[in-house]
């Protein structure tokens, strides 16, 4: 090791014992443990750079990496993800890789800390896994959901759970709008398909489910653009994908900005009334962006606004042969906006990318809109 700034998250004890149970027997060896690691570091001679260094916060609290788990109607397996098992239930996704650690901790020291095994594609997390095999009403996502050991060392971590936590409120909602189970909301395929275009419709990433919502009054437009780059046509707002992790195509409207703005447009053959509009800008999916606590990591990641976002546009609509603005938007910096509008009766939405958070392309990967 050469760097030391990045954390100590191999001082680790207690996997053996009873998580729950032992908690303050593992507290206290932990404090232990981190204390000795710091009186060596100190005053082993082994470290001169450390006669600057000073102990400024240690956690009192033990951080968990797994407790309690709940079995589902599926329990998630390794293989399941080493292959990406394209469930029909799927609701989320993760990528994170299986990333072990030995039970015995700091105890191990002829053991690796952690064995990590990377995934060729993300996998998907089916919806049988995310509710109690008995226990009607009972929904979880994070730490708890229904995976065995190796499984949950790559769901556990928090961009995953996060998605898990979407796709878990949703379903929530949709069970009671509609009268469901979430086994019954599992096991019906036409239901099934009606949530996952939701999912889509409230931006979660489904691998290998586009949109075909027949709602969306955008899927039956002409697009047409001011520009377009060979690999970015402006079609592609509505080709019904809203990431580019599929098949290594864009499938996203890019246009340069170089010589000012860029317009891309909606068209029908007779006016539709036009309620609310989405438009889903690129954020960056392809940089790292997590917390870490490694400078030459950190120092590269961009925090804040991604320079592939959109950060100032306009909407206008075309009523009465004339254009007219019916939204300005400045210093974006999320994703997924929605324009919601009392009642727009147009043939025509129009728009324009004024300026990126950086990027010298305008870049939009789907556009919809409702009645």
């Amino acid at each position: 090791i050469t760097s030391w700034e990045y954390g100590y998250w191999w001082l680790e004890w207690g996997g053996e014992l009873d998580t729950i149970k032992d908690n303050r027997r593992i507290r206290h060896e932990l404090l232990r443990i981190v204390l000795g690691v710091w009186d060596y570091i100190k005053n082993s001679g082994d470290f001169p750079e450390s006669a600057n260094w000073a102990l400024e916060w240690v956690g009192m609290i033990p951080g968990k990496r797994e407790s309690r788990r709940i079995i589902g109607d599926h329990i998630l397996i390794q293989q399941e993800l080493e292959r990406a098992e394209p469930f029909p239930d799927r609701v989320a996704y993760g990528g994170w890789p299986m990333d072990d650690h030995p039970p015995g901790g700091i105890d191990r020291r002829d053991l690796e800390p952690c064995r990590q095994v990377i995934f060729d594609r993300p996998y998907h997390i089916p919806l049988r896994s995310l509710y109690s095999k008995n226990r009607t009403n009972l929904l979880m996502a994070g730490r708890n959901i229904s995976a065995s050991h190796v499984a949950f060392s790559s769901t556990r971590v928090m961009a995953t759970c996060s998605v898990m936590g979407q796709a878990v409120g949703a379903a929530a909602a949709f069970c009671i709008q509609k009268k469901l189970t979430p086994r019954e909301l599992a096991s019906n395929t036409s239901r099934m398909r009606e949530f996952q275009q939701l999912l889509l419709k409230q931006d979660q990433a489904l691998i290998g489910i586009r949109n075909e919502d027949p709602d969306d009054l955008a899927r039956q437009a002409r697009v047409t653009a001011s520009a377009e780059t060979p690999d970015g046509a402006a079609v592609s707002i509505i080709d019904g994908w809203n990431r580019n992790i599929e098949d290594g195509q864009s499938h996203q409207w890019r246009a340069p900005l170089a010589k000012g703005p860029q317009w891309i447009q909606l068209e029908w053959s007779s006016p539709q009334r036009i309620r609310e509009v989405l438009i889903t800008f690129d954020s960056g999916l392809n940089r790292k962006l997590f917390l870490t606590g490694v400078d030459r990591e950190y120092f590269q990641q961009i925090r804040g606004p991604q320079p592939e976002t959109v950060a100032d546009y306009t909407i206008e609509a075309k009523m009465g042969g004339a254009w007219h603005r019916v939204a300005s938007v400045k210093d974006n910096f999320l994703r997924l906006r929605k324009h919601n509008f009392q009642d727009l009766r147009t043939t025509n939405i129009r728009i324009t990318v004024h300026r990126t958070n950086g990027d010298g392309l305008a870049r939009i990967f789907q556009v919809r809109c409702y009645a």
